[in-house]
């Protein structure tokens, strides 16, 4: 069993764990501490770094989210507690900084009108040339195919075990990610460590994962997107809607409005069954769209209904509409009947896509849930319970909707995480001289 020791030992590779890196070591030099001082060492148990980067956005990778971070806040995390959280590591980098980097490192970006930050290339190869780049240049060491079995506490360091190697640590930052694409590497391993050293977990859920239907779509439905339509999750006790784009899959739906809303229905599933419905004129109150309705009938009698619903939506899903508003196919507009017209009304504004089967896990793109954030300060990242023990990323009990917020989010708190271990390293080596000082005077 081979033995090395290291001041900051970060468990996790990825946006949040090279972020962690590079934060710490910035922080030291600003401080005028020589990086051969301080060890900091990058612990991946993949064969290479940033996985979920190289396959994000498609694998264009949406970088970040565009404008002032506050407005950042409020537009990628819904829930107020996980921005109260977010904010010091928010400001303590910026969409804005990470940006700049890539522009020192001749990365091109462009921002799309809906403010998803990606790389000009369209290639997120490039951008994690960048981090890579970026952590030899800060000599950061880094340990590729290191799984991690175990983290224990000792009195005054930790012991990170690898199957034949324990590092010796004076801090410990858990990047590990969640648990979902657990192809990428995200198993749980950080919740697991977290949990052993007393750290409450809330149970892993999926978050912006598609949604498993029964019965599943219609073959004929299969790859249609609805564009700028309302989806509603409806359960006894809760109905959470989103409006944007809806795309009908084999086994159900997926899109953005799919994965915005899927958090809340995975939560909302374990208590009760969750019906999804599709409106799709948002846009108009049911007062409304009955006015347009009733206009149509007198403007267009002699024409097919059917004619006026093609025009508005995707025509393979027009004869399912109408069966189930209980109108025939070729039914003109002069013979809907008052009952009928009311019945398509409901169907145009709450189309049953049917009942909810599953929300997997395994297909999020990040998984909610994760070490308690009460168990952390937010303004360290530094756990409450156990003193230089570190938590950053997706590991955290925290999601965000989809828009490059997620790994914004990886990066800022990293970043937090790797400066305040380091702040604690370098208050450590000035007492260490100052002690050397003294005994060298006496």
């Amino acid at each position: 069993m081979q033995t090395f020791s290291a001041h900051i030992v970060i468990v996790g590779g990825g946006a949040a764990g090279m972020c962690a890196a590079l934060g710490a070591r910035q922080h030291l030099r600003q401080c005028g501490i020589g990086d051969e001082h301080v060890q900091i060492v990058i612990l991946e148990r993949n064969a290479r770094l940033g996985i979920k980067i190289r396959i994000s956005g498609g694998g264009k990778c949406n970088i970040s989210h565009d404008g002032d971070m506050m407005s950042v806040l409020e537009k990628g995390f819904l829930r107020p507690q996980e921005r109260r959280f977010l904010k010091p590591s928010f400001f303590a980098l910026t969409n804005r900084q990470v940006v700049e980097w890539l522009h020192q490192h001749g990365v091109a970006t462009y921002t799309r009108p809906n403010g998803r930050i990606f790389p000009l290339s369209g290639k997120a190869t490039d951008v994690l040339s960048v981090f890579e780049s970026m952590l030899r240049e800060h000599r950061i060491t880094v340990f590729t195919n290191a799984l991690v079995r175990d983290v224990e506490r000792q009195e005054s360091h930790f012991l990170v075990h690898l199957d034949d190697t324990v590092f010796q640590a004076q801090a410990v930052i858990i990047a590990t990610g969640g648990v979902s694409y657990s192809k990428t590497g995200t198993t749980g391993d950080g919740l697991r460590f977290a949990a052993k050293l007393g750290h409450r977990i809330v149970k892993p859920r999926a978050a912006l994962a598609p949604i498993y239907l029964t019965p599943s779509p219609p073959a004929e439905l299969v790859g249609i997107s609805l564009r700028a339509v309302k989806l509603i999750a409806k359960s006894a006790s809760h109905t959470a809607t989103r409006v944007d784009d809806v795309l009908i899959t084999h086994l159900g739906i997926s899109g953005p409005a799919t994965l915005s809303l899927s958090r809340e229905v995975a939560e909302a599933l374990e208590n009760s069954p969750v019906e999804m419905f599709i409106d799709f004129f948002p846009a108009l109150s049911p007062d409304d769209l009955e006015l347009l309705l009733c206009r149509m009938q007198h403007e267009r009698a002699t024409q097919f209904l059917r004619t006026f619903l093609e025009e508005k939506l995707p025509n393979a899903f027009v004869p399912f509409l109408l069966d189930a508003a209980g109108v025939e196919y070729e039914q003109k507009w002069s013979h809907l009947k008052k009952e009928h017209r009311r019945k398509l009304l409901q169907v145009l504004k709450a189309y049953l896509l049917g009942v909810v089967k599953e929300v997997p896990l395994e297909r999020g793109e990040v998984s909610a849930g994760g070490v308690a954030l009460s168990d952390i300060n937010p303004k360290t990242m530094e756990s409450r319970l156990v003193p230089n023990f570190y938590v950053a990323g997706e590991a955290l009990d925290i999601a965000g909707e989809v828009g490059g917020f997620n790994l914004q989010g990886a990066y800022s708190t990293g970043w937090l995480a790797g400066v305040s271990a380091a702040q604690k390293i370098q208050s450590g080596l000035h007492e260490t001289l100052i002690q050397n000082f003294r005994t060298n005077v006496e």
